[in-house]
């Protein structure tokens, strides 16, 4: 029990982590100068492949084939839902607002916890209905602004978006006796399979290049790569909530590297996130603690 008590500790480092990575995009994405959503999207997904293979290769070794074929029917749904995550999101966010995708996306907690419950069977505690509740309230004060400008169409494909990164959360801890990185790095592939047949021009300048590259290896790539090394420990719902992180982060590091400052909602919603997030931590981390002394 003591070495589950520390696997899920380090699982849950992983994911705050990995959550810091992925709240990068917001500063990264100030940085495009020219290029397209689909532009950012292929050149994102075929770094974050590459990225995640480079590590697989550097972690175990070249035993590629048997480790792609051993990922079994969870890891195929985890690269079509988080394959689909990826371009779903950037639908969304040409088709609606970003305050009111970002808040649909928030809600991926509440989807986990119930396809967790149906699925794996895994129970979902009071404390973590409450986090959850007050995770999504902050969100919402954080985009008040925009949240009520958003088109159906955006929202519809929003929704499919939170519902992929849901599906794919529990998809892991379904196979979590599995190596679920080649699952990660084939969600990339088909992310970048179906940019490529919406790319209208593959020219891109050296700099939005970088910042494609940027965000595909370390942005998501930094994210994924911990949340799958965390799903072997970690509850599904424990996950998106912990991811919550990102969305506070991310205003933070615009701040801090353009001068955007942020409206005072933003830091009202996010002290309320971020509170959220650090409970449902402690919380995780105090059982933890019991694990070991059993």
């Amino acid at each position: 029990m003591a070495e589950a008590g520390w696997g899920r500790a380090l699982g849950i480092c992983a994911v705050l982590t990995g959550a810091l990575c992925g709240s990068s995009a917001g500063i990264l994405v100030r940085l495009v100068e020219q290029a397209d959503g689909w532009q950012i999207l292929f050149f994102r997904s075929v770094s974050f492949s590459l990225t995640v293979l480079l590590f697989m290769i550097l972690k175990d070794g070249f035993d590629l084939k048997r480790r792609f074929v051993s990922i079994g029917l969870p890891g195929v749904v985890v690269a079509l839902c988080l394959g689909g995550a990826f371009i779903a999101y950037i639908i969304a966010m040409l088709l609606t607002t970003v305050a009111n995708a970002v808040f649909i996306l928030s809600a991926s907690p509440f989807l986990t916890a119930l396809m967790a419950r149906w699925l794996l069977k895994e129970q979902i505690s009071t404390l973590s209905w409450i986090c959850m509740t007050a995770g999504l309230s902050g969100v919402a004060f954080m985009v008040a602004d925009g949240l009520l400008s958003g088109t159906v169409a955006g929202s519809a494909v929003a929704l499919i978006a939170t519902a992929g990164y849901a599906a794919s959360i529990v998809a892991f801890r379904a196979g979590k006796d599995i190596d679920m990185m080649p699952a990660t790095c084939l969600a990339g592939v088909f992310a970048a399979l179906i940019s490529l047949t919406l790319v209208s021009d593959f020219a891109i300048g050296r700099n939005d290049l970088v910042v494609a590259c940027l965000l595909g290896a370390f942005q998501i790539g930094g994210q994924y790569i911990l949340i799958t090394l965390a799903a072997k420990h970690v509850p599904a719902t424990e996950i998106t909530l912990l991811m919550l992180l990102e969305v506070v982060a991310a205003p933070i590091w615009v701040w801090i590297g353009v001068g955007e400052v942020p409206a005072l909602l933003t830091l009202i919603g996010g002290a309320i996130v971020l509170s959220a997030v650090a409970v449902q931590a402690a919380a995780g981390l105090k059982s933890n603690d019991a694990a070991r002394v059993e």
